[in-house]
């Protein structure tokens, strides 16, 4: 991947902003901020000008690494204070918090910790961001008349003995699933390849998975769902590639300086959304090529190809 020069857009993204600004909601997609880094400034500065023009920001797990410091009788207000290093600047009431692994585990990464979960929650609520009912919390993030419902999944879910969520959709909404954990992703957590327990979910017809966790930018498809991974938010890493697994678009770590990035998603109607990357590299950040979405024309499930 090359350097990327200053923040460009052409004119068919200005007329598409400018259409959107009247038709369905634009999220912005940033996960695994847990780290302080220069290029993580980048990216959180660029953020706050995204934010301007958004309607929500999905901050998509891993706020803290290694993990919530539960021996501390301080650990909501000490988390908190950490978090504001990134999402400073962003209004509370435009975040949607999703829990990642190091959110709801110790220190050691040996299971699901409850006092983890409790804590980073609690810091939520200090924030004034969204709480959610995990990991059964369906939000209704409209706009303009266009439906979309979005499913916070808690990575606690992954706990021994987490209840089944009971999750209820409108007929007409587009679905969306916000998690931390990948479902398949072309590089990094290979391992971890179409493990998302989405039977457990029951099997639910969906448009989009949104998720973090692998630290770079994809799109892929499962099937008729696309799965969206923006989990580079305090920088990209050079990961292994996965065999098998093609993409839309994927920006990982090259051998050049740092990188980091985020994905806005933009619905433009009941039938029709943007994919668009955006790169934060030392001279600053860009947009890159988007993808272009439809629904199928029943149920649910998309269909996309590059911005034409």
């Amino acid at each position: 991947m090359g350097r990327t020069v200053g923040f460009s857009i052409d004119c068919r993204m200005l007329a598409f902003l400018a259409a959107a600004a009247l038709a369905g909601p634009r999220l912005v997609l940033v996960g695994d901020t847990g780290e302080d880094t220069a290029i993580g400034k980048l990216v959180s500065a660029q953020l706050v000008k995204e934010m301007a023009t958004a309607d929500w920001l999905l901050a998509l797990g891993d706020f803290y690494y290694d993990a919530p410091p539960i021996d501390d009788k301080a650990c909501a207000t000490l988390l908190a204070e950490r978090y504001r290093n990134f999402y400073a600047g962003i209004s509370p009431r435009k975040v949607i918090p999703v829990l990642g692994n190091h959110d709801v585990t110790t220190t050691a990464q040996d299971g699901f910790s409850p006092a983890a979960r409790a804590c980073s929650v609690a810091a939520f609520e200090l924030l004034g961001w969204s709480k959610g009912e995990y990991p059964s919390a369906v939000r209704k993030v409209d706009k303009s008349g266009v439906q979309v419902d979005l499913a916070v999944v808690d990575a606690g879910f992954y706990g021994a003995g987490a209840p089944k969520p009971s999750l209820t959709f409108r007929p007409s909404a587009w679905r969306f699933y916000a998690a931390h954990y990948t479902w398949r992703t072309t590089a990094g957590k290979c391992e971890e390849q179409d493990k998302i327990p989405v039977g457990w979910l029951g099997t639910p017809p969906m448009d989009l998975w949104l998720n973090g966790h692998a630290h770079h930018l994809d799109a892929v498809m499962v099937d008729s769902v696309l799965a969206l991974t923006s989990g580079s938010g305090m920088e990209m890493r050079k990961p292994k590639v996965c065999p098998d697994v093609t993409s839309q678009f994927t920006y990982t770590q090259d051998d050049g300086p740092p990188v980091g990035g985020y994905l806005v998603v933009d619905v433009v109607s009941a039938s029709a959304l943007r994919v668009t990357p955006t790169i934060c590299a030392e001279s600053g950040c860009a947009a890159k090529p988007a993808i272009e979405c439809t629904r199928v024309e029943k149920g649910h499930g998309v269909s996309c190809a590059p911005a034409g």
